[in-house]
């Protein structure tokens, strides 16, 4: 490949702009005026919300952070259901998701990422997905998912799991209350463009909107807001950053659905290998995106003010190898089975850490004193 995608003459591909287009008239102004006709019935809003959480967690849990990332390892069950799910999202099959999104993280904000925000939001939202690709699609990256039998299943009936669970299914559980129609549309057409849209946020609003905590070289941001619909993909900074990390929100009290069900599959024996990224590599990213930051601050203060916080940053940066290197010691440790040293040593570490954000917050302090 030579040539950028986008210097390439691309066909609209027509199937996708119908359902893009169709599915939201049906969905909202469809949705509103039929239940405004015949009467809101709760079991509506729950039949939306349900199999919006259950595709939603699907997608996350399933199709980007186990299939697309391999950041834990789950059961054949496990693995069945995120397909079956996943696939009622109209977001395409596991195999071509997820070819797209390692591409995504391979070349993000260059040419060939396939919703590049420098495009523009529109073209990372949705717009990307009316082009049909420049050549032809392979699956060179995902040699591992095409040797999955669950995801080669999935592959080949995905059009009928769709049919499946954007029609069928809902329109079954509407007729159990006597309105198939209302089932239709409030499971299938509006509940397909609340996913469509709270996914689609995680290619653009979470490029455009929101801190570079971990990487301030690409555009990938942290959003606690589009968290709180995404179940935890808001916190996409620290996502690109460390993409092999189960967890997108790295703190207890980030909202993060999805990284509390991986948790829970562990917990029953239903996954296993969660991967995790070392606190002081955390911190030390943060360390690093927030001194990108403020650069441009330290030229417009006076000189030696700049050079106690350049020290203090350095100081920062020292104590983060440190406690990095007592980490590494302490996971040998544990290795060997010294239950005491490794305890001890974990707690050398995370003093280590507190000891780098206190000189941090002592370099910002002095430079908001200066401004």
């Amino acid at each position: 490949m030579t040539t950028a995608p986008a210097a390439m003459p691309r066909k609209k591909d027509w199937i996708n702009i119908t359902f893009l287009m169709l599915t939201p008239i049906l969905g909202i102004p469809v949705t509103a005026w039929y239940t405004w006709k015949t009467g809101f019935e709760p079991w509506m809003l729950w039949l939306c919300l349900g199999l919006f959480t259950l595709i939603g967690l699907s997608i996350c849990a399933g199709y980007h952070r186990f299939f697309s990332h391999k950041s834990y390892e789950c059961s054949p069950a496990v693995q069945a259901v995120y397909a079956f799910f996943g696939a009622m999202a109209a977001q395409n099959s596991i195999l071509c998701w997820s070819s797209d999104h390692r591409i995504h993280h391979q070349y993000v904000d260059k040419d060939w990422d396939p919703y590049n925000i420098q495009r523009g939001f529109w073209w990372a939202h949705f717009l990307w997905v009316f082009y049909k690709p420049a050549e032809p699609k392979t699956f060179a990256n995902v040699p591992d998912l095409e040797k999955n039998p669950v995801v080669a299943w999935q592959h080949r009936w995905y059009r009928w799991i769709l049919l499946l669970g954007v029609i069928v299914i809902p329109t079954g559980v509407g007729a159990l209350y006597g309105h198939p129609l209302a089932g239709l549309l409030w499971g299938g057409f509006l509940r397909v463009v609340i996913t469509h849209h709270t996914t689609f946020f995680v290619n653009s609003l979470a490029h455009y909107m929101g801190k570079r905590t971990f990487n301030a070289r690409v555009s990938a941001r942290d959003n606690w807001v589009l968290a709180l619909v995404t179940f935890g993909e808001g916190y996409h900074s620290f996502h690109h950053r460390f993409p092999a990390d189960f967890r997108n929100g790295v703190r207890w009290y980030h909202w993060d659905p999805a990284k509390w069900m991986i948790r829970g599959l562990k917990a029953v024996g239903l996954a296993s290998d969660l991967r995790t990224t070392a606190a002081p590599m955390i911190e030390g990213a943060r360390l690093h995106a927030a001194v990108k930051r403020v650069e441009r601050r330290l030229e417009s203060v006076p000189s030696s003010i700049g050079d106690e916080v350049r020290r203090r940053i350095g100081i920062a940066r020292e104590t983060i190898e440190h406690a990095f290197e007592l980490w590494r010691q302490h996971l040998s440790e544990r290795a060997a089975g010294r239950r005491s040293a490794w305890r001890t040593t974990r707690q050398r570490s995370q003093r280590r850490l507190r000891e780098a954000r206190r000189q941090w917050e002592e370099a910002l302090d002095l430079l908001a004193q200066a401004a």
